[in-house]
This record gives structure tokens, sequence and C-alpha cells, in this order.
């Protein structure tokens, strides 16, 4: 697995960097957190919500309201 027993808590109005060599698993955490992937196994807590069991619909929701995301790679306008 890419990511083994990770434990975070971010408070609310909170501001986290991500920093690692690469191949770490920045990019696998970012995407879990931004409820793009789901984890392969254990929970994902938003709030009070267990997520990791959202259908896709409802991932988009929370993700819409609640999380900013900014991408590395900018394909919004081509």
């Amino acid at each position: 697995p890419a990511l083994n027993s990770i434990n975070l808590e971010i408070k609310d109005g909170e501001f986290v960097a991500i920093m690692g060599p690469s191949g770490c698993g920045k990019s696998t955490l970012l995407n879990i957190l931004g409820l793009l992937d789901n984890p392969s196994n254990g929970e994902y807590h938003f709030g009070e919500n267990e997520v990791a069991k959202y259908s896709e619909r409802q991932r988009a929701q929370l993700r819409k309201g609640s999380i900013g995301f900014v991408f590395q790679s900018f394909n919004l306008i081509d």
C-alpha cells in the first residue's frame, strides 16, 4: 500500500502542507482527503461522518460544500 498507519486531524480553519520525497504517497493521501479516491481499507472521518463508504454523489456534495482543492496540473482551460 502507498499509505500505512495514517492518523491525521485537521481542525477547522487550519492550513496544512503535505511534504515529502517523490513516491512517498503525498498525491495518494491528497486524493483520499479530497474525496477523489477511496482508501483501500481503514476509515476516513470528515467531521462526525465516516465518508470512506459514501456514494460518489455524497462525496461530490461534501467536496462541493466543504473542500478546497488546488490541482498540481491546471487542466481547466485548454
